[in-house]
């Protein structure tokens, strides 16, 4: 027995009663407190974890580069602080402000904001101001506004600037919070509004700097390899000037006696001649994955193994070579027709290791391959005959089993070198099937060309 129940008496029974009530009281403000706590603590835990999905969301936000989920990632930022029921952001265009992202709106039933209207996006999308209702109902002057436009409904309407022009409004018609607007929400939705703002911006600028990087890749396209513009890409703070010692094939393919034949045409016809001469020497370059080292005058350069990887470079030379000798004894006829004179190239090749790296200075230079190995190459092309393709040794030591003719012609002399063995080669007999047209290889039993159209009947 306690030493409350032991107590008797009267006013001692009385005074008893009113202590067992004050200490119930007592137990249950404690409870509440204790349950207050407990509520208190988890909405503290549930503001922490909403701020930092908000602020992952933020993150993605600020990061976008694509248009695509620009507004998506937007609108899921606002729908996570606010709750939106109904809103839609609109972009501003010459038919009036369109609707780009919406919820809450039937497709059918999303309307066009006339431009200039007199509505409370009117208002906003005129003077740049962030509005809502509730400013509409503290400002007679504006009051007017309230419930008027084809979206009577609007409760927060922000502007979006794009490079400092209004471009797009985020407008919010119904949302978890308060009637009546509070200032918290609207800095919140002014907020993403500013980071939609700069994103746009940026992903504006990223792409004005992709088109204008495109052309710059087009134009370089023209005049330099597709090898070492992809090398320029990989490195963009610039080209080291040096070179790596390297075993490749150097071809080079020249116009018989094209001196002479110059003097027979026009210069404007020398220009044409040329043109199309080193498009078949391009394409047929690139098809075989070599390297456009350079043109000169009437000469070309080309490289089998650098930067492109070859299993075998001497025998990527040695085909685009053949197609090369190919495609003009097709094209030549045709031209020989349109006026031009008729005539051969020779082509040099030579397998041996060279520098290869960047020659020049640090304001200009070019990739490219030099040392002995060139030279060689070089003048192998100068005593080739019309038609004829002449290689060095060491080159056809890494393709032994070549299918075609091969004449071995020992003791050639060359300028700047002592005699060498050198061997011409000619096409496989079923090799030598080619598209009528551009002259490229085509199979006989092909019907159709994908490089120039031509088909077969």
């Amino acid at each position: 027995m306690g030493l409350l129940d032991s107590l008797t008496g009267g006013g001692a029974s009385k005074e008893l009663e009113d202590l067992r009530r004050e200490m119930a009281a007592l137990k249950n403000q404690l409870r509440l407190s204790e349950n207050e706590k407990t509520l208190n603590h988890q909405k503290y835990l549930a503001i922490i974890d909403k701020t930092h999905a908000f602020m992952e969301r933020l993150k993605i936000l600020v990061g976008t580069l694509e248009d695509t989920y620009i507004l998506e990632r937007c609108w899921d930022l606002l729908d996570l602080a606010l709750g939106i029921k109904k809103g839609a952001i609109y972009q501003h265009s010459d038919e009036g402000w369109l609707a780009e992202h919406y919820v809450g709106f039937k497709d059918e039933e999303i309307p066009i904001i006339p431009l200039n209207e007199d509505s409370l996006p009117g208002y906003v999308a005129e003077t740049g101001a962030v509005l809502s209702l509730a400013h509409l109902r503290k400002q007679d002057d504006l009051a007017y506004l309230e419930r008027r436009g084809v979206i009577p409904d609007c409760k927060i309407v922000c502007p979006v600037r794009v490079d400092g022009n209004i471009e797009k409004l985020i407008i919010i018609c119904t949302y978890a919070g308060n009637v009546f607007t509070g200032e918290d929400d609207l800095d919140t939705v002014n907020m993403v509004a500013t980071l939609l703002g700069l994103v746009l911006s940026n992903t504006k600028a990223l792409t004005a700097q992709k088109s204008e990087f495109e052309k710059m890749r087009k134009l370089f396209s023209s005049m330099v390899a597709p090898e070492v513009i992809e090398l320029l890409e990989q490195n963009p703070d610039g080209i080291t000037l040096g070179g790596e010692r390297k075993q490749i094939a150097i071809l080079f393919v020249d116009i018989r006696n094209f001196t002479a034949l110059a003097k027979t045409i026009t210069p404007e016809q020398t220009v044409e001649l040329l043109n199309r001469y080193f498009a078949i020497i391009t394409e047929i370059v690139l098809k075989n994955r070599g390297t456009l080292d350079k043109f000169m005058g009437d000469s070309a350069m080309a490289l089998f193994g650098t930067p492109n990887i070859h299993a075998n470079p001497s025998l990527s030379a040695v085909q685009a070579a053949m197609q090369i000798q190919r495609a003009f004894e097709v094209k030549m006829p045709q031209w020989v027709a349109e006026g031009f004179p008729e005539y051969g190239v020779g082509i040099g090749i030579n397998f041996q290791e060279v520098i290869v790296g960047n020659v020049g200075s640090t304001k200009l230079s070019n990739f490219t391959a030099v040392g002995d190995g060139v030279n060689i190459a070089s003048r192998l092309c100068h005593i080739a005959k019309p038609g004829e393709v002449l290689i060095t040794g060491s080159c056809y030591e890494t393709i032994p089993d070549w299918p075609g003719a091969v004449e071995e012609r020992f003791g050639v002399t060359i300028k700047g070198s002592e005699s060498i063995t050198v061997f011409s080669l000619e096409d496989a007999p079923g090799d030598k099937a080619c598209c009528p047209q551009c002259g490229l290889p085509l199979p006989l039993e092909a019907r159709f060309c994908g490089e120039c159209g031509f088909k077969r009947t």
